[in-house]
């Protein structure tokens, strides 16, 4: 059994009566060097051993002592952006005891006082420092854990960058020891005079500013894309039908998407953007709107769920995972054999929505309905007029029609 105790924050772990007594009991003690300081008080007989790095020496320690009483220290709530994920993903639950204690974000917000019910909580971690991009939204409270390329200082100036400069920042060091310091900081107190901060640090912050840089909601405008033309042209979908696809395509939480054609990528970040919890992979050849789609990818912030594929499809669909929703926006003369490829590598309930401007497209989509037995198929045509000025008079201008095809693959034969 391994009995995972979780330390909360300080110098000294205040440990409940059953972590005490899991501690008391243990063959093995696993901990860094500080975790294992925070518990000497506290009776044990068990030997100890340092924590392990990478965390495949973890499991193969684990599993090596599975006989054994095994506790293993975890800083903070080991549930909370911490150890237990790991640990649930590896070992089953009847190996597994956890002892809560409170998180770091818990006690930064009861030193500041603010509320954490309505507290996003987003871990740098580790991770892209783009990403934050893709999260943050106006008037709202967000806990950041960070790491050393997420320091006050670049998050101060990110937000000056995306029209969040009202914003303020709580700095929270080294929570629960005797060193412990609380600072208030503005973006421009930040951005004048950078502090020294150490590395055992939790932020807060509360977004404030004019905004208008980063998407608050779907539908983002053509304009703010980079394309392989002038702004908000060249191969990109256009908001009214990007937004369309989207409603067809329907993408859960944890869904895996392939956009194939994926131009400059105005669907698959649109898609990205407001499911970040799924994965999306943007299929490209042409490398002028790779380079876009790259662009865009950063400009945006989805680094983490979208994923940029060089190649022409089918062949460079055959190492991906098999996706639960496809969207097909352009075909390069290969239309018959994607659908069929695609088709096939959907589950019962997926979908698939392909796009078509030319007639010999929809007649493509068409013999492609008359030949599967397993799916259901729903026509849209799209045909959007934008407003111009032509010698001082409104004009409204006709975009091309797009056809939108979605086709659903039935969860039983019929």
């Amino acid at each position: 059994m391994v009995h995972v105790i979780s330390l909360g924050v300080g110098e000294r772990a205040l440990l409940s009566d059953p972590a005490q007594d899991a501690l008391r009991r243990a063959d093995l003690i696993i901990g860094s060097e500080r975790q294992l300081h925070t518990v000497a008080s506290y009776p044990s007989q068990g030997r100890t051993a340092p924590l392990p790095s990478p965390f495949s020496r973890l499991q193969e320690l684990l599993s090596r002592d599975s006989g054994q009483e095994i506790v293993l220290l975890a800083s903070g709530d080991a549930l909370f952006f911490g150890v237990g994920n790991w640990l649930n993903r590896n070992f089953p639950p009847s190996q597994l005891r956890f002892y809560p204690q409170i998180s770091s974000v818990q006690a930064a917000c009861h030193e500041v006082g603010l509320d954490e019910h309505d507290m996003q909580v987003i871990s740098l971690h580790g991770r892209p420092f783009a990403s934050l991009r893709a999260q943050l939204r106006n008037r709202r409270r967000y806990a950041l854990l960070t790491d050393q390329h997420s320091h006050p200082q670049a998050i101060a100036q990110a937000l000056q960058a995306w029209g969040m400069r009202d914003s303020t920042l709580w700095v929270c060091e080294q929570l629960g020891y005797p060193e412990q310091r609380i600072r208030k900081f503005s973006v421009a107190e930040l951005l004048a005079s950078p502090p020294d901060v150490h590395a055992l640090h939790v932020t807060l912050l509360q977004t404030a500013g004019p905004g208008g840089v980063l998407p608050e909601f779907p539908g983002m405008a053509d304009q703010d894309f980079h394309t392989d033309g002038e702004p908000g042209k060249g191969m990109l979908s256009k908001r009214e039908v990007r937004l369309c696809i989207l409603s067809l395509l329907q993408p859960c939480a944890e869904d895996i998407g392939w956009d194939v054609g994926a131009g400059c990528g105005g669907v698959a970040v649109e898609w990205a953007r407001w499911n970040p919890r799924g994965q999306v992979y943007a299929i490209e050849r042409h490398e002028e709107r790779l380079r876009q789609l790259q662009r865009n990818r950063e400009h945006f912030g989805v680094v983490r769920n979208l994923h940029v594929v060089a190649g022409r499809a089918p062949d460079a669909l055959a190492d991906l995972p098999r996706p639960s929703v496809v969207f097909i926006g352009g075909s390069d003369g290969e239309m018959d054999t994607l659908l069929r490829h695609c088709w096939e590598q959907l589950p019962p309930g997926g979908r698939l929505v392909a796009s078509a401007v030319t007639e010999d497209s929809k007649s493509r989509l068409q013999q492609f309905q008359a030949h599967i037995q397993d799916g259901d198929a729903e026509w849209t045509q799209i045909a959007v007029s934008r407003g111009e000025t032509l010698a001082g008079q409104l004009l409204m201008r006709p975009q091309l029609p797009v056809t939108l095809v979605k086709f659903s693959k039935r969860t039983f034969s019929s």
